[in-house]
């Protein structure tokens, strides 16, 4: 239905996909630069940058969700809980941006963290500055990212390793590192 009143879907190619040609050579490669660093810290996902002039008429959730879907970021494989993609779309006729996660991040990323990651893009978008905006969301959301690694172990009971790791039975060694059960 999307496809009727948007058109025919752009095919588009992470990590930064400039449709307009706004950010030019160097400031392109250094964006993709900053998502290739969130991504080597997080591999289970996949960043995506895009820039493009959304139609004055179209509302931006369901144009944002219509180039999620069937801007060919993701592979086919890649669908249901196997999407991991977090797609930051910025709308270049008016420098507003929105950002949609794939449903296998939906339960670690929450609406509040997207919310900051954006939040950080806020201000080098509102002078125009798309590049540095987007480098800024991604850096956020590798921090949203760390801190929700950090918590995760306690979510499970696990935040203190002192009693998986007893050295108290006489003539057993104690494992000194949680890793070293990895």
């Amino acid at each position: 239905m999307a496809d009727r009143t948007f058109g025919i879907p752009p095919s588009l190619q992470g990590p930064v996909a400039d449709v307009p040609g706004v950010l030019g050579t160097f400031a392109s490669r250094r964006v993709a630069h900053v998502i290739a660093d969130v991504e080597r810290r997080f591999p289970q996902l996949a960043i995506a940058t895009v820039l493009m002039e959304v139609p004055t008429q179209a509302p931006l959730v369901p144009y944002a969700f219509w180039i999620f879907n069937r801007g060919q970021l993701s592979s086919a494989v890649e669908k249901g809980g196997e999407n991991r993609l977090v797609m930051l779309l910025i709308d270049t006729n008016t420098d507003r941006a929105i950002t949609m996660v794939g449903y296998g991040l939906e339960p670690f990323i929450q609406e509040m963290h997207l919310q900051c990651c954006l939040q950080a893009a806020l201000q080098p978008l509102q002078h125009g500055r798309h590049a540095q905006a987007a480098e800024s969301f991604v850096r956020e959301l590798g921090r949203q990212l760390g801190e929700l690694c950090r918590q995760v172990p306690r979510q499970f009971g696990l935040g203190d390793d002192s009693h998986w790791l007893d050295a108290s039975t006489p003539g057993e060694e104690a494992v000194g590192l949680a890793e070293s059960f990895y």
